[in-house]
């Protein structure tokens, strides 16, 4: 097993969509930052559930870039509210990564471009690496399993190279974002990303579970955390998120807790292990009702004349004979992995097509990673050592003897990739290069913003936008629409007043960008305003 490896070393930190500074100039560095939303062949992935402006919820992984694609569609991101995947009354303000879980709300045209109207980051297991088992390719964090294969994503902050090799026991803190099996606990990552000590314990430990055993009265209920574990959970109303949620026998929740209940679970052997939970962040897999969706998950329930399946807190009619692939209906048991597409109807999910988690994703590797951006880091191949670029902080490597052509840095491409399951590595399979300036992007920096009103993005002269890598560009931002989000404090007298800001524009050939949306995201001190 050869996990597949974000090859983040020209990252330094390894933070997709962000750059260091070389020896480009800073304004160059901070435009290959930029995400494309214009325009591009996106396709639909043959969902079948694509026509003009239908409203759309998918539920799965980020598959591409630029700005993201899931379940195979390509979403704008530019007119989404987010919802960050620690606190739900904030929203998510950091750059959007291969391997994320999310749920994206919003509409799909007749060619299979989305807009998102909504998205919501879903957050992994997070905490220290308790124990690593390389002959079952799984590793656990706070004790719960976490199983890694070839479609893996690494992510690595501090750690060149980053990777399943890269795991000590006892050592290594970690975030493992993917699809839940809450009969055994086992969480399969679609992503992991490296961390340490005091940002965990800033952030918070966490783990992931479906409710089982649930007392409302007393407050409590059960998760699986791993075969033979179980977790009973103390709970307070106010601590269950977002505002409103219902808790429910099946739901998938999110838990944080403190760092002695983190350790209370990796330590037991069997049992129960009595924790209290800070946050119980409840997973919510249903769509508005008449939505279109696509839902990836471990079925936990099947009825008796096994029409009804319930994956999450999603209820789902399997009985309209949907599309199959790789699945039967008559032995299909609970915990498989399936990929649900149909659209909701009195709150239930009618299947229109049914596939296995596994065929599903031999399928998305066969369609391969979509990436659009600008180009930076673009290394001719040199001895041993393969040519390479980088898109939307992802490296993509060309073939030896291939006919793709390298391209430059600065230049805006759409890029076709398929994961070398032996090396890890990500190859080019095609390569459209585009002009940059006809195409509209969407970026996310911080800026000073001492006013906390329009007049500190709109003067003349424009404003600087740093990201997280340390990136700048001047933003000109005369004729934008300025808005501020829900929670921003604009009224608060701060000592270094730093805005997160969301720029939707043009790339001019000066390297600035002309602003046609600036939205204010959060604002604080720069000390605790950020991008991570």
């Amino acid at each position: 097993m050869t996990p597949n490896t974000e090859r983040q070393a020209p990252l330094s930190a390894g933070r997709p969509g962000w750059f260091p500074l070389t020896a480009i100039t800073a304004a160059a560095t901070f435009a290959l930052a930029l995400t494309a939303c214009g325009g591009g062949g996106s396709e639909s992935g043959g969902t079948g559930l694509t026509a003009s402006s239908d409203t759309v919820t998918y539920t799965g992984t980020v598959d591409g870039l630029g700005s993201i694609v899931v379940n195979g569609v390509r979403f704008s991101t530019s007119e989404a509210t987010t919802t960050d995947s620690d606190d739900p009354t904030k929203p998510y303000s950091h750059a959007f990564a291969r391997g994320t879980t999310v749920t994206v709300t919003g509409t799909v045209d007749d060619s299979g471009n989305g807009t998102a109207t909504s998205i919501v980051v879903h957050g992994g297991v997070r905490g220290q690496v308790t124990a690593v088992d390389t002959a079952n390719s799984t590793f656990t964090i706070n004790g719960q399993v976490i199983l890694v294969d070839s479609a893996t994503v690494w992510d690595g902050t501090t750690t060149t190279g980053f990777g399943y090799s890269s795991l000590v026991a006892g050592t290594s803190y970690v975030e493992a974002y993917g699809v839940l099996d809450a009969t055994t606990g086992k969480l399969t990552a679609t992503r992991v990303v490296e961390k340490d000590q005091s940002t965990v314990e800033e952030e918070g430990y966490a783990f992931r579970g479906a409710v089982a055993n649930l007392n409302t009265t007393a407050k409590t209920f059960d998760l699986t955390l791993r075969t033979g574990v179980v977790a009973h959970v103390t709970y307070t109303d106010d601590t269950v998120l977002p505002t409103g949620s219902t808790l429910a026998n099946a739901t998938g929740v999110r838990i944080k807790v403190s760092a002695e209940d983190a350790t209370s679970l990796a330590n037991a052997t069997s049992g129960t292990v009595n924790v209290t939970a800070l946050k119980t962040i409840v997973k919510r897999e249903r769509a508005p009702e008449g939505n279109k969706a696509a839902l990836v998950g471990a079925i936990t329930t099947i009825s008796s004349d096994r029409n009804t399946w319930t994956i999450g807190d999603a209820t789902v009619d399997v009985s309209q004979s949907p599309t199959l692939d790789g699945v039967n209906l008559s032995t299909v048991t609970v915990g498989t992995f399936v990929k649900v597409q149909g659209s909701f109807t009195n709150g239930v999910l009618v299947a229109k097509s049914i596939s296995s988690k596994q065929r599903d994703d031999q399928q998305r590797h066969l369609a391969g990673v979509k990436l659009y951006g600008v180009v930076s880091g673009s290394t001719a191949a040199s001895g041993d050592t393969l040519a390479s670029f980088v898109v939307q902080g992802v490296t993509v490597t060309l073939a030896s003897g291939s006919s793709l052509s390298l391209p430059a840095d600065g230049s805006y491409v759409e890029v076709k990739a398929q994961q070398d399951s032996a090396t890890g590595l990500l190859m080019a399979v095609e390569i459209e290069q585009h002009n940059a300036t006809a195409r509209a992007f969407e970026v996310t920096g911080t800026t000073a913003c001492a006013t906390g009103t329009a007049a500190d993005f709109t003067g003349t002269s424009g404003f600087t936008l740093t990201g997280p890598r340390g990136g700048v560009a001047t933003v000109l931002a005369s004729t934008a629409t300025v808005e501020f989000g829900r929670n921003v404090n604009t009224s608060s007298v701060l000592t270094t007043p730093t805005c997160v800001v969301e720029v939707k524009g043009t790339l001019t050939a000066t390297n600035t960008i002309t602003a046609t949306k600036v939205e204010v995201k959060a604002r604080g001190n720069a000390r605790t305003v950020s991008l991570r």
